[in-house]
């Protein structure tokens, strides 16, 4: 036998719990007319295992531009889990309806992920 007849295999770590991400890497607009709005948060370079990671409503601008959580929206909190090679999660958000909508303007507020376990779990720098 020579040399010839050998090969090197290298097992590749694919075992990551992986990365939480928003779906949506910019600024998401919803309509005011729609009355639940849809966040999805993606589990990317790697599904290894069960994660899991908390989210919450947040205050993101101030004045005439802050959403008013119980007047504007429904403040959610909670906690995703993803199950071993889970990869897809969407939070729901509901819209309340306007108490005049011809004086509506554009107005915000954000989610925030936060609190990942296991330990290994990274969440995106664009975590809010």
């Amino acid at each position: 036998m020579g040399e010839d007849t050998r090969t090197r295999v290298t097992i590749l770590d694919d075992d990551k719990p992986g990365t939480l991400v928003f779906e949506e890497k910019k600024t998401m607009r919803h309509p005011v007319t729609e009355r639940e709005c849809q966040i999805v948060v993606n589990r990317e370079n790697g599904t290894d295992g069960m994660a899991k990671v908390k989210f919450k409503t947040v205050k993101m601008a101030q004045g005439e531009q802050e959403a008013k959580p119980n007047v504007d929206f429904t403040p959610v909190q909670g906690e995703l889990e993803f199950l071993h090679q889970e990869s897809r999660k969407t939070i729901s958000i509901p819209i309340l309806e306007p108490e005049n909508p011809d004086a509506e303007m554009d107005q915000i507020f954000g989610l925030k992920l936060y609190d990942a376990h296991p330990e290994a779990v990274k969440i995106s720098k664009k975590d809010t």
